[in-house]
């Protein structure tokens, strides 16, 4: 059986203060996983990959490197 994969960014960081907002984050992880699965894909991980930033002018000469989450989907061929 072979698969083809496909990635959809993810939040990185989730500014959550009271239950209610930990509640809909979660739930806009699943409204996600959802609309991917109408769509025929299955959902198989969450994974992260960092990106480096060149130094810009007021970063002292020092990189930036940025995580960026993303959810992970397969689907036969």
């Amino acid at each position: 059986m072979q698969y083809e994969y496909k990635t959809v960014p993810a939040p990185v960081v989730l500014a959550i203060k009271t239950e209610n907002e930990a509640h809909a984050a979660i739930a806009n992880f699943g409204d996600l996983i959802n609309k991917e699965a109408a769509g025929g894909w299955e959902f198989h991980s969450m994974g992260s990959i960092s990106t480096e930033e060149a130094p810009g002018c007021l970063s002292g000469g020092q990189s930036k490197v940025k995580v960026h989450n993303m959810l992970i989907f397969k689907r036969e061929k």
